[in-house]
């Protein structure tokens, strides 16, 4: 009886998404990302217009500064998560899984780290074009190392392995593991904690290199 079970969840968790529990997921992620251009240009406009340099006068701390040009970003990335899902679901007829709250923790924590990484653009350029080469840059790469726009599954073991160093990766093994593979919160709860770790460093780096002047 045990081992029945043993292999029935073995073969679950290695079953492979289909087309559009790869591409939904996958494009949703990559698209995600293209608000780092739109939150890296938004605060270098208010650099320039001297918006920080008035903040710095207020008793506000300098975490809790970018922490405000941080949340409304995040709130619309995953509105725009929401809506590619929502899209996916009753165009498409993609599976959510059982657990759509799995599905919202991994898509905050996703967004998150998608705004960070956007201050952390706009802490290290210094103008639009800067900006702009950086954040294609950036975004192509990541996206297409991270399995968004050709699936992990079919990349060698190397690659797959290299992938883990883009919260893209993280992200869309996380939706698959609930969409595909029927897994919940409690099994996506590392690939969450790790997509938090990488908002944690972007936002700190960004912290470190910002200059409010």
């Amino acid at each position: 009886m045990v081992k029945i079970e043993t292999a029935s969840v073995a073969a679950r968790r290695v079953e492979t998404p289909g087309v559009y529990e790869q591409n939904v997921p996958g494009m949703s992620v990559m698209f995600l990302f293209f608000i780092v251009n739109y939150v890296a240009s938004s605060i270098l406009t208010e650099k320039r217009a001297g918006t920080f340099r008035r903040l710095m006068v207020a008793p506000i701390s300098k975490p809790a500064i970018l922490a405000g040009k941080l949340i409304p970003n995040f709130l619309m990335g995953v509105i725009q998560l929401t809506v590619m899902f929502t899209i996916g679901h009753f165009v498409f007829g993609m599976k959510l899984g059982n657990d759509l709250f799995a599905l919202a923790l991994i898509s905050a924590a996703v967004a998150l780290a998608a705004t960070g990484l956007g201050i952390l653009v706009a802490a290290v350029a210094r103008s639009e074009e800067q900006i702009g080469g950086l954040t294609t840059l950036v975004i192509l790469t990541l996206g297409a190392l991270g399995g968004t726009m050709v699936p992990l599954f079919v990349m060698p073991d190397f690659m797959q392995t290299l992938a883990r160093i883009t919260p893209h990766a993280w992200a869309l093994l996380a939706y698959q593991d609930v969409i595909v593979r029927g897994l919940g919160t409690l099994q996506v709860l590392p690939n969450v904690t790790v997509l938090l770790g990488f908002a944690g460093i972007f936002f700190a780096l960004a912290l470190w290199k910002f200059r409010f002047e």
